[in-house]
């Protein structure tokens, strides 16, 4: 009689385990699965990024990039802490710390430490050709990462990480080590970021293959532009396996944001091999800003595997630097145009006044192509709501013709019909109307340091 337990099952068997097929027939699984040691190094670790189905590769921003493009780092505008629970599914759970601080305006570092458990399996001893319950036991790993990123001039940012983890199944321990790298380019395309980045680089863990990545992102971001009122990113990723896993993942995601305080996503990721995938299938995901804390779930659709959710709280520790003060020249031009009747009434003719001091502002806003105007067009309360909003539109959009005719690019200036809503003098008499026909102008600058 010879006897063996469960704990001598070999590594390729904990992983599929860690990805469900516990419960699966032999032909729902995917063999390159067993190829991979270590799975769960791709295990989304922000519901923020997950909610935009994984597709995060060139976002930037936040702390939330450091796991899948650490050139990201650069980035952060202030030191932030990351806490996530992923409730995976079938048991497995993951618990994830991380931290993002930045060096000066051009580099940043970024640590993270995770917990995987699968909960509690069932040993066997093999007697006779026939499995005997001998107990159970609770696999278990960790990962901890180290992260610097640095600007190569404003607009190229490279990353570079490196990672130990280590599993425990039943006392049988096995460790390893790998290697993250990143480029991201950004503002060379106005509201575009490009984002290229290699995961999971190092020697076979007991004879199998980490699962290594290339990554090619791509994210359009307008959050620069309206941020106060409403944003939207999209964001696309590829990954291309370089191990013996054949499958390619493609994910795509979206992003809206109302006022910089309320946010709605959802993605999806579309991959050969569906077990074993970051994100498998459609996401949803929410999201509040509160004053320094920020907090979000994620929902994921995973098939036959099961359904699974991340809650995350970002905390950022201290606030972002603000932008300089615009020109005192520029700041007495706004507040001129801003006082000035603008329009007649029903017309979304410019006047001549008006016309001379965009004039003025045009040539300010060449001199200063980094910045983004917003210009916000309002009606009085004669008309139906319908009218004035379709007329506020008209206001905003022939300024904004103007500036275009004085050589500012377009993606440099955004407009906003508000209809009759914020009337500066309320009333109905003309003076109190004619003040309300109207375009706001509001220039918004980068933080400093960056595009």
């Amino acid at each position: 009689m010879k006897n063996f337990s469960f704990r001598k099952i070999s590594l390729t068997f904990f992983f599929l385990m860690a990805l469900g097929p516990l419960t699966l027939r032999a032909d729902q699984t995917n063999q390159s699965a067993s190829q991979e040691a270590a799975p769960w190094l791709k295990f989304p670790d922000s519901a923020r990024a997950a909610g935009m189905g994984g597709a995060f590769g060139a976002m930037g921003e936040d702390i939330s990039t450091f796991k899948l493009n650490p050139a990201g780092l650069v980035q952060i505008d202030s030191p932030q802490l990351l806490l996530t629970h992923n409730n995976w599914f079938q048991g497995v759970a993951v618990e994830h710390l991380s931290a993002g601080i930045p060096l000066g305006e051009i580099s940043g570092l970024g640590l993270s430490f995770d917990y995987l458990s699968l909960g509690t399996v069932d040993s066997y001893t093999i007697v006779n050709g026939a499995p005997v319950p001998n107990g159970t036991f609770n696999p278990n790993g960790f990962n901890m990462g180290l992260g610097y990123g640095i600007a190569l001039g404003r607009k190229i940012d490279v990353g570079l990480a490196a990672k130990y983890f280590q599993q425990n199944i039943g006392g049988t321990i096995g460790s390893g080590v790998g290697v993250d790298a990143g480029l991201m380019a950004h503002g060379i395309i106005p509201h575009l970021s490009l984002g290229v980045a290699v995961e999971n680089v190092g020697a076979q863990l007991q004879g199998m293959n980490l699962p290594t990545v290339l990554k090619a992102a791509l994210a359009f971001k307008t959050d620069t532009i309206v941020n106060r009122l409403h944003a939207f990113n999209v964001a696309v990723d590829a990954d291309f396996p370089l191990g013996q896993a054949k499958a390619i993942a493609g994910s795509v995601g979206f992003e809206y944001w109302y006022r910089g305080t309320f946010a709605l996503r959802a993605g999806d990721q579309i991959s050969e091999n569906k077990l074993g995938s970051d994100v498998n299938g459609l996401t949803f995901g929410a999201g509040v800003n509160i004053g320094a804390f920020q907090l979000n779930y994620a929902f994921m659709s995973n098939g036959y595997v099961g359904n699974s959710n991340l809650i995350s709280l970002l905390i950022k520790l201290d606030k972002p630097a603000p932008p300089p003060p615009l020109p005192s020249p520029v700041v007495k031009l706004l507040e001129k145009i801003n006082k000035n009747i603008q329009f007649a009434f029903d017309k979304a003719d410019l006047t001549p006044e008006f016309t001379q001091e965009l004039d003025e502002l045009g040539d300010d806003l060449l001199s200063r192509p980094q910045d983004h105007v917003v210009l916000s067009g309002f009606a009085s309360e004669e008309g139906t709501e319908a009218h004035n909003q379709g007329l506020s539109e008209a206001r905003a959009e022939a300024t904004r013709t103007h500036l275009l005719s004085r050589g500012v690019p377009g993606w440099q200036v955004l407009t906003l019909g508000r209809g009759d809503d914020d009337p500066i003098v309320l009333g109905m008499t003309e003076a109190q109307l004619a003040p309300n026909r109207r375009v706001e102008i509001k220039i918004i600058q980068p933080r400093p340091g960056r595009d």
